[in-house]
């Protein structure tokens, strides 16, 4: 979802303005109920494809977003950015993550949506619907994390696997939450707009470089 060539200190406002838009326009359109329609047909057409071997992966994609294991994961990234010399980038990854939180926190209880019962649902679910938390914090976590952490090795190779991570494991997060029937597509698709929307918007905050004290910039390569 998120390339490391975007996030460089001059692109962040248009992109963060463009995807907080787009999640307030899907919002309204789902308090309408317009997007039920196209949800309900999407849902069926994966319920199609359920296929054991598939729903094991689908299961493993949205156990890697559950908070559980979220949270240790990204206590875990904060560690190593700060042994690698990004203290600051560790802070403002802590924060970022904390504040995503409270952000979805606070927008679950505001749009009340039901859980959608169009398929057997696979995999347990919380509270509302909308928008859906998995979504929401897996760019943050992963996307955001993983990222930094890219910008940190030394190894080219280390450097690809972590960005191609960080743009694949929150898509097939949310991908997950709907083909185990827990969320309808425009929840996680709401999420993702507001979930890369939160990384950059901090990533403005706090640039990629995090510190001029750093031993090196984030933005320049090794």
């Amino acid at each position: 979802m998120l390339d490391s060539s975007m996030l460089t200190r001059q692109s962040f406002t248009r992109p963060t303005i463009a995807l907080l838009a787009v999640f307030v326009v899907l919002s309204a359109l789902v308090v309408l109920e317009w997007t039920l329609p196209l949800d309900v047909a999407l849902m069926e057409w994966l319920g199609e494809l359920r296929r054991p071997w598939l729903t094991d992966v689908m299961l493993l994609f949205t156990f890697i977003g559950n908070g559980l294991i979220e949270v240790p994961l990204a206590l875990l990234a904060a560690y190593a950015l700060w042994r690698l010399g990004r203290p600051l980038c560790a802070k403002r990854y802590v924060f970022a993550a904390l504040s995503a939180e409270v952000v979805y926190a606070v927008l679950k209880p505001s749009f009340q949506r039901d859980r959608p019962r169009i398929l057997e649902r696979l995999a347990d679910a919380g509270w509302y619907s909308y928008p859906s938390g998995h979504a929401m914090l897996a760019p943050v976590i992963y996307g955001f994390g993983l990222i930094l952490l890219a910008k940190s090795v030394r190894s080219q190779g280390a450097r690809t696997a972590l960005l191609l991570m960080s743009m694949t494991i929150p898509p097939l997060i949310a991908i997950s939450r709907v083909y185990l029937g827990v969320h309808y597509p425009s929840d996680v698709v709401g999420a993702l707009f507001l979930g890369n929307a939160w990384v950059l918007l901090w990533s403005e905050v706090a640039p990629l470089s995090c510190s001029t004290d750093d031993t090196s910039s984030l933005a320049s390569t090794r």
